[in-house]
This record gives structure tokens, C-alpha cells and sequence, in this order.
């Protein structure tokens, strides 16, 4: 059975004369895409055709993550690899703390209130200054926040269901 492949970042603009790539990390802290192997890319703009890819070095340079694939030693053969998204198998994350979750693994969950009243399915989260937002959708659209134990009542990953204290017609 094959794994989840879940994003977690973009391949950038070459770096110097030897091959080298920018990575635009999606994950945080942003260096902990380089534990998450192997990757997996996709070209830009096209249905996800995942093929694995090479690491033989990593480094932080600054703020900037750099990498060194195998097949690539020159700045022309590292640009083929611009904007071509990153995937790792989601059993490769780090086993996080209870009421805990990864983006990821919220995403799909069917949302309905403490009144059982049926929300939606959500499609995405998002990080704002203050918390993160749950983005479910089926006939409106709710943005709610992801407050434990506030506005989220309960999550069930095993049966994919979430409860929120939330009111259905807003």
C-alpha cells in the first residue's frame, strides 16, 4: 500500500556555479523538510507525476535553505528543477504531542456542530497572525478558528469527523 505523499515546499532559482537549488520550505520550522526523505517532485502545472529525487547535500545559508541533487551539477541542469513542488511520504512527519495535528491530516475531515448540524468537509488551513483557520466548504463556506477547546470541541482522526462549537447559519 502506498503512503500519503503530502507537500511540504517548491523547488527555487539555482544557487551559484555548482548546481546548487533554493528550497522554499512549506513546513516550520522551515529546515524541517531536510528530515523529511526522500522527496519527491512534480513538475509545475501538471497533474503531480511524483518522481524521486536525489539529496547528496543539504545547508542552511542564512535564513535560505540550499540543496545539492545528485543529477545536478550546473546551474542550467539545477533550473530545469524551478518551481517543481516538493512531497514526502506522510509517515516520514515527527510523531507530534496529544491535541496536536498536522495541517494535512485535518484536511478532509467532516465538520459538524455540538447540535450535529453538518458544516462541510475541510479543504484547507490556513495561518493567520493570531490562530489558524479551518476553510470548510459544501453548500457556505465557514472560515473557522482553530481554537482547541474553544471553538473545537473534538477531533476524531480515525473516523475523519471534527465537532465545533460553531453556529451552523453563520
Amino acid at each position: 500500500m502506498t503512503q500519503k505523499k503530502v507537500l511540504v515546499g517548491a523547488i527555487g532559482k539555482p544557487y551559484g556555479i555548482k548546481g546548487w537549488v533554493k528550497i522554499n520550505s512549506y513546513t516550520e520550522p522551515v529546515n524541517n523538510i531536510l528530515a523529511y526523505q526522500p522527496w519527491y517532485v512534480a513538475a509545475p502545472g501538471k497533474t503531480p507525476s511524483l518522481s524521486l529525487i536525489e539529496i547528496i547535500d543539504s545547508r542552511l545559508h542564512g535564513q535560505q535553505i540550499l540543496v545539492l541533487f545528485s543529477n545536478s551539477t550546473t546551474p542550467e541542469s539545477a533550473g530545469r528543477y524551478t518551481n517543481y513542488k516538493i512531497y514526502v511520504e506522510r509517515g516520514n512527519f515527527f510523531p507530534l504531542a496529544e491535541k496536536e495535528y498536522y495541517w494535512t491530516d485535518l484536511e478532509g475531515l467532516k465538520v459538524y456542530t455540538c447540535e450535529n448540524a453538518y458544516l462541510g468537509i475541510i479543504q484547507a488551513v490556513f495561518a493567520t497572525g493570531a490562530n489558524d483557520v479551518l476553510v470548510i466548504t459544501d453548500k457556505k463556506r465557514h472560515l473557522i478558528p482553530f481554537l482547541l477547546d474553544q471553538t473545537i470541541k473534538s477531533i476524531d482522526l480515525e473516523n475523519k469527523t471534527m465537532i465545533v462549537d460553531w453556529d451552523a447559519e453563520f
